[in-house]
């Protein structure tokens, strides 16, 4: 067992002996399983290219590139005779593999890999430099234009040469230069790119001498055959011996003995942070745990936000760090740069009507995902669904591109725990811009709140998974497909109907972050900062009544009246008349009229603070009756008492009404009874005007 953090590669090698031995075997199934699945995956790269039009065709070759890895992995287990039990099988199969991406395969062969030192320096130099980009490539040429092989790889080389021969010339021939680039040349050079990230880690574990992981994107790990994690375990040991597709197995295993390996995100890549390695910690002395599917589900749920491994990349950064290094890039380039590709599709797309209906219904549906289900459904459990209906709005809700639901009700739950502190994600009290949509463009970790009974359910924890991709086929592609098999309208679909109907929908969301922070009235409370707005429900689904919703968190209604615009609330009601939804929370009506009267009260204490009613009562000095009326005859002063309250009428005897008369006959005595009605039963504007003239308080003495 070991007792302190790895500290060099020797320990890692250590670790990897002790994994259990079914992790080593090879099982030709598995492996013909994973061939076919690498030849399909690039098969359905080439026809997105093929098909997709030219705007989409960089989504074609990001997908071809990236299955190319996956051709790889399957070449460079076979060199070194860890994918089929034959080692005949292997060899072509390697080389069949690594012929498209120019590799002769004995070149991975470990034994003459060994002797090729010079140049995997000069890689591993490139790969930890700032230029690291470049570093299969300048691998891929070092390697094929050296021209000092071995005798053991002359074979290999020549098949490659052959290869390269036949190929670019009938390529050209057939498809044009153009078809050359479209169909091959760009999607190696974005193969490159994924490879260079995996030589980046190799390079960091060797300066480190300690394993370096990258977290990258999950469609990334399944298109590339998990080379990300492969690259470093075969680092650790170069008698690694795992086929490669049991290395999300074996890393699985030493992440559960070691439960502190974390991985490098792909974005701290991206943007040069300094390497980090991160240090391991045993947890048991054994490394005998079943590969079963359930524990294999508990281990990735119970980690779904390890600051470094959340699929948005939502770090902890020090403040201190250079700007460019705190801001989440993935998410800033997405919300800066669709409203960008919106307008140019608006600007170049002619107007079809019938796109524009879908777009409108693309924006209204993934809306009300977000309200009926994100929202109320999933955040405040205000109400219970049918199965069916909890994947229909989830799936409505995944297509607004505003997270999953775990990570979008974490931090709405963590924003109504915490409204207006420094612990509210969106907080208010930092700006509007922040509030709209600025948290979202720096890294940081989820709201403190608890959601562990979303993690309970397979459908969400589904959805987590696979959410890019389930967010780019229901938000972009749904609505294209829709219009392109429709009316022949691809471009409109893509740009109108899915870009732009999302970017509208966000911006409209993210007003229930900021407007309704701003705009409106305190209905009901007015201790946090959310208020009620009937303009800001018209743009955020029904969410604009945001004083009673935080004052009233899990009752399913936004807008209580049969006048507020609520259509999430209409839509609960709709499905609750045929039973899929059920149990609908409501807040005693009663609370709602307290809530308006305690704010009424309020409303009225503040307006007659800002008033003058007189000198107060508790600041007047006490006169008995027998002073009252020496003051008036020794110093001639108008006192009369009215209800206990002594009043100077000097300066108003002569404005009275009534006469000065009246006012004579009742000085130096109690006027109560002719003020409240003997005489005249005198106003409320009398009354207040009267307030103005006291000037002391009758003692009983």
């Amino acid at each position: 067992m070991i007792s302190s953090p790895i500290t060099s590669c020797t320990e890692a090698i250590e670790m990897i002996s002790k994994l259990p031995q079914e992790v080593f075997e090879k099982s030709t199934r598995t492996a013909t399983k994973k061939l076919l699945a690498s030849i399909g995956l690039v098969t359905i790269g080439t026809y997105l290219v093929y098909a997709l039009p030219w705007y989409l065709l960089p989504i074609g070759w990001i997908f071809m590139g990236t299955a190319c890895c996956g051709l790889f992995s399957v070449g460079y287990a076979c060199g070194n005779d860890l994918f089929f039990k034959n080692k005949f099988v292997n060899y072509v199969v390697g080389t069949i593999c690594m012929l498209p991406l120019m590799y002769p395969l004995a070149y991975w062969k470990k034994r003459i890999e060994k002797k090729a030192t010079a140049s995997r320096d000069f890689v591993r130099e490139i790969a930890s430099g700032n230029f690291w980009f470049l570093s299969s490539l300048l691998q891929w040429l070092s390697l094929n234009f050296s021209f000092k092989f071995s005798k053991s790889m002359m074979v290999s080389v020549s098949f490659l040469y052959v290869f390269i021969a036949l190929f670019f010339p009938i390529m050209t021939y057939s498809m044009g230069i153009w078809g050359l680039f479209k169909y091959y040349l760009i999607p190696l050079f974005v193969y490159h790119f994924w490879m260079s990230t995996f030589l980046k880690a190799s390079s960091l574990s060797s300066v480190a001498s300690k394993p370096t992981f990258f977290a990258l994107p999950r469609w990334v790990q399944y298109l590339t055959q998990d080379f990300n994690i492969g690259v470093t375990l075969s680092h650790m040991s170069q008698n690694l011996g795992v086929p490669s597709y049991k290395w999300k197995d074996a890393y699985n295993l030493l992440k559960k003995e070691y439960e502190n390996i974390t991985e490098l995100s792909f974005a701290s890549l991206l943007i040069n942070l300094p390497p980090v390695v991160q240090h391991v910690e045993p947890k048991n002395s054994t490394l005998s745990v079943e590969l079963d599917e359930k524990k294999q589900d508990e281990t990735s749920s119970s980690n779904l936000f390890d600051p470094v491994t959340h699929p948005f990349g939502l770090l902890k950064v020090d403040p201190s760090k250079p700007f460019h290094e705190r801001i989440n890039w993935n998410v800033a380039i997405f919300l800066c740069g669709t409203p960008f590709l919106a307008l140019y599709g608006i600007l170049t797309t002619p107007f079809i009507t019938k796109t524009y209906i879908t777009a409108f219904l693309a924006y209204y549906i993934s809306g009300m995902g977000i309200t009926a289900g994100y929202h109320r459904l999933f955040s405040h459990r205000s109400y219970r669904a049918s199965l069916p209906v909890r994947i229909v709005l989830m799936l409505m809700g995944t297509s607004t591109f505003e997270g999953s639901v775990f990570e979008w009700c974490q931090d709405h739950r963590a924003h109504h725990r915490f409204t207006d502190t420094d612990k509210d994600p969106y907080n208010v009290k930092k700006g509007l811009f922040y509030s709209h949509m600025g948290w979202m463009l720096f890294k940081r970790i989820p709201g403190d709140a608890d959601i562990s009974d979303l993690k309970a359910d397979p459908v969400l924890r589904f959805q987590h998974k696979y959410f890019i991709p389930l967010a780019f086929s229901l938000g972009w592609f749904l609505p294209m497909f829709i219009c392109g098999f429709g009316w022949n309208d691809w471009k409109g679909g893509f740009f109108i109907a899915g870009v732009a109907s999302k970017v509208l929908m966000m911006q409209c969301t993210f007003c229930i972050n900021s407007l309704a922070h701003y705009l409106g009235e305190a209905t009901y409370t007015d201790q946090r900062s959310p208020r009620d707005s009937f303009i800001t429900s018209l743009v955020t689904f029904g969410e604009g009544y945001h004083n009673f919703h935080h004052e009233f968190p899990y009752d399913y209604r936004n807008g209580i009246h049969m006048s507020a615009y609520d259509p999430g609330k209409w839509l609960i009601n709709f499905l609750s008349w045929f039973g899929f939804a059920y149990e609908l929370k409501r807040f005693p009506s009663e609370l709602f009229a307290k809530g308006k009267i305690q704010m009424q009260e309020k409303t009225i204490k503040k307006l007659r603070d800002q008033l003058y009613w007189g000198k107060p009562l508790d600041q007047l000095p006490s006169f008995t009756r027998a002073q009252v009326k020496e003051k008036c005859q020794k110093e001639k002063k108008q006192l009369l008492i009215i209800e206990d309250v002594i009043y100077d009428m000097s300066e108003f005897a002569e404005k009275h009404p009534g006469g000065k008369q009246y006012i004579d006959d009742y000085i130096g005595k109690d006027a109560t009874k002719a003020f409240n009605g003997l005489v005249y039963n005198h106003s409320f504007a009398a009354r207040n005007y009267l307030d103005l003239y006291r000037v002391a308080l009758l003692s009983n003495e």
